[in-house]
C-alpha cells in the first residue's frame, strides 16, 4: 500500500511541475507555450547553445527545433584540429598556401604546409548566418584530438618533436589560418566566441607538453595563443564584438589555479575575456553549493563566463530535475548580482545521442521534440528568480544620485576593492598619461579637483593640471582612463552613482551613457594596476571613496 501511494504522489509530483511550468498561473496557455530555452536564457545571458553536427543542422526537423530552443550552437568534434587537419598531414608548399589565403608568419622557416579542411566550418556557417544562429568556435588548441604528426619534424608521425620556436610559428599559422578563413567568409559574422585554448591544467602526454613541458600556471605558449586569437580580432575590427575563452573541466576543482592561469595572461593587457565553464556534472557530485562557489571565484575576478557542455548524470529524472532547478537557482543570482555571464550550452540535444550513454540520461529531452522533468525544471528556475519570457538584464546602475551630493574640491579618490588611491603614473601629468591605483601617499598625482558643472555631470582635474579622460571618447569596456588637457568634451564628463553603502559611488562616464564606470582592471589589487572603464555593476573594484583633501 505505501508503494502504491508513493508511486502515485511520483506521479502527481511530475505532473505538477510539468503543467506548473507550462500553465503558469495568470497566463493563458498560447502565452506560457512560449518558454523556451532561448526566450528564457538565451535572452537573458544573450545565447542558448547546444552542440551539433553538420549533419543535424542539414536536417530539417533538427534544424527547426535547434531554432526553436536555441540562438547559439556548438561543434562537437568538427572544428577541432584532427578535424581540421586530417589524421595524416596533406602538404602543400608555402607559396601554395599563400594563394590560399592562409596565414604565413615571418618566422615560419618550413618549405610545406599542412593543407586545412574548412568543408564543413564552412557549411556551418552558411547555415548558421542564413538562420540567426550564433556559433562558438571549438576549439583551436587542445591537448586531445590534435594529430600527433602536427608537433613532429616534417609533419611526419614519425618525426622527431619539433623545437618551441617552431612550434609557435606552427600554432600561429594554424590560428590565425582558421580565425582568418572564418572572418574572410560571408558567413563568418556569426562566429561570436572562441575557445581558444581547451583543458590545458589537465593536459598530459600530448605534443604540446612534449614540445614545451609543463609551464604550471604561467605556460608562456598559451599566453602566445590568446595573443595570435587576438591580433586576428583587432585585425578586423571584432575585439570588442567576439570573446575569446579558456575553456576547462571540472573548474570547481581547480577554481584558484584557473583564475591564475587567466589572470598570467592578461597580465599586461587583456587578451582572455574570461572562462568557459565545463559543466558536466552529476547529481552526486559536485553539489550545487560547489559549483556555485567557483562561478563566483571567477566574476570576482573580473571574468566573463559561459556556462559550456552543460549535462547533468542521475539515477532518476526527478533527482536530475531537483539538482537542476538548484543549479540555475544559484546561477541566476550569481547574474542578478552582477555576474557577467553570457551564455549557457547544453551539450547535446537528447539523451540517446549524448556523448554519455549507460542510462545515465544527463540531457534535458528524451528525444528530439520531447522535454524532460528537468527541462521545466530549468524554465521553473528562470520564473522562480523573478525573470519574465524574454526579459534581459539591465546592469544595475543608479544614475539619478548625481554629483551634487559632493562639493566642488579636492579629493582623493579610494577603491573599495583595492583600497588603492587614483593616481596617475609615475605623478608626471601630459596628454595621454596613464591613470592607474597606488598606495597613498599625498603627492599631487592622487589629488582631483571635482567641479559640479551644472547638468548632473562632474570633472576632475588632476593636481598636475590635467582631466580626467576616456581615450578616444569610447563607448566600449576596456577603454583607457588617462589624462588629457581639458577640452569639454564628454569624455571628461562623469557621473557619480549611488551605491548601498554611504559614501561610496561608481564614477559612470557619460560618452558611455552612464552604462560604465571606472573600473580596477580584472579585481587587482597591486600598485600601478590600470584603470580602465567597463560595464557597470557596481562590483567592489567599481565603487569608490571620495576623501576631502587640501590641494
Amino acid at each position: 500500500m505505501k508503494t502504491i501511494c508513493k508511486r502515485i504522489f511520483t506521479g502527481l509530483f511530475t505532473l505538477i511541475l510539468a503543467f506548473g511550468l507550462v500553465f503558469p498561473a495568470g497566463k493563458t496557455a498560447n502565452a506560457a507555450e512560449t518558454a523556451t530555452l532561448k526566450n528564457t536564457y538565451g535572452s537573458l545571458f544573450g545565447r542558448s547553445g547546444n552542440c551539433v553536427s553538420l549533419s543535424q543542422l542539414q536536417n530539417s526537423a533538427t534544424l527547426s527545433q535547434i531554432k526553436s530552443q536555441h540562438n547559439s550552437i556548438t561543434l562537437e568534434n568538427e572544428m577541432k584540429p584532427d578535424a581540421l587537419l586530417g589524421y595524416s598531414a596533406n602538404l602543400i608548399s608555402v607559396s601554395q598556401a599563400k594563394s590560399m589565403g592562409y596565414y604565413i608568419p615571418s618566422n615560419y622557416y618550413e618549405s610545406t604546409v599542412p593543407r586545412i579542411n574548412f568543408d564543413t566550418v564552412d557549411a556551418v556557417l552558411k547555415i548558421c548566418s542564413e538562420n540567426g544562429i550564433g556559433v562558438r568556435a571549438h576549439t583551436l588548441v587542445w591537448h586531445s584530438q590534435t594529430p600527433s604528426w602536427f608537433f613532429r619534424s616534417n609533419y611526419s608521425s614519425y618525426g622527431g618533436y619539433v623545437s618551441q620556436s617552431t612550434m609557435d610559428a606552427r600554432m600561429e599559422l594554424y590560428i590565425k589560418t582558421v580565425m582568418n578563413h572564418v572572418y574572410s567568409s560571408s558567413y563568418g559574422n556569426c562566429v561570436y566566441a572562441w575557445d581558444v585554448v581547451n583543458e590545458y591544467l589537465h593536459a598530459t602526454n600530448s605534443g604540446w607538453e612534449a614540445v614545451y613541458g609543463n609551464g604550471g600556471t604561467t605556460p608562456a605558449f598559451v599566453k602566445r595563443a590568446f595573443q595570435y586569437a587576438y591580433d586576428c580580432l583587432e585585425y578586423y575590427g571584432l575585439t570588442n564584438k567576439v570573446s575569446l575563452f579558456y575553456n576547462d573541466f571540472n573548474t570547481y576543482m581547480e577554481a584558484d589555479n584557473v583564475v591564475s592561469l587567466i589572470n598570467f595572461i592578461n597580465s599586461g593587457k587583456k587578451i582572455c575575456n574570461g572562462v568557459g565553464m565545463q559543466s558536466h556534472l552529476g547529481t552526486s557530485f559536485p553539489s550545487v553549493d560547489y559549483y556555485t562557489a567557483a562561478l563566483k571565484k571567477f566574476v570576482a575576478a573580473g571574468f566573463e563566463v559561459q556556462i559550456t557542455e552543460l549535462d547533468v548524470t542521475n539515477t532518476s529524472d526527478t533527482e536530475q530535475a531537483n539538482y537542476l532547478y538548484q543549479l540555475m537557482k544559484n546561477v541566476l543570482a550569481v547574474k542578478k548580482s552582477g555576474g557577467n555571464i553570457t551564455g549557457l550550452t547544453i551539450w547535446g540535444l537528447y539523451d540517446s545521442i549524448s556523448w554519455i550513454q549507460g542510462g545515465k540520461n544527463p540531457l534535458l529531452f528524451s528525444n528530439l521534440t520531447t522535454p524532460k522533468q528537468s527541462y521545466y525544471a530549468v524554465l521553473q528556475a528562470y520564473k522562480d528568480a523573478g525573470y519574465q519570457v524574454g526579459q534581459t538584464q539591465t546592469p544595475p546602475t543608479d544614475s539619478t544620485q548625481t554629483s551634487s551630493t559632493l562639493q566642488n574640491g579636492w579629493y582623493y579618490i579610494k577603491n573599495i576593492h583595492a583600497q588603492k588611491y587614483l593616481q596617475v603614473t609615475n605623478n608626471y601629468g601630459t596628454n595621454g598619461a596613464n591613470v592607474e591605483i597606488g598606495t597613498g601617499t599625498g603627492v599631487s598625482g592622487q589629488k582631483w579637483y571635482l567641479t559640479n558643472t551644472g547638468d548632473g555631470y562632474i570633472t576632475l582635474k588632476n593636481k598636475t593640471g590635467y582631466m580626467l579622460d576616456v581615450q578616444y571618447g569610447s563607448n566600449t569596456d576596456g577603454a583607457n582612463i588617462q589624462l588629457y588637457s581639458a577640452n569639454n568634451a564628454d569624455a571628461q564628463k562623469f557621473k557619480l552613482s549611488k551605491t548601498s553603502q554611504s559614501g561610496v559611488y561608481g564614477i559612470l562616464t557619460k560618452c558611455s551613457s552612464d552604462k560604465r564606470a571606472l573600473d580596477v582592471y580584472n579585481f587587482q589589487t597591486a600598485d600601478r594596476t590600470n584603470v580602465c572603464q567597463w560595464t557597470y555593476y557596481q562590483n567592489s573594484n567599481q565603487v569608490w571613496v571620495f576623501e576631502p583633501c587640501n590641494g
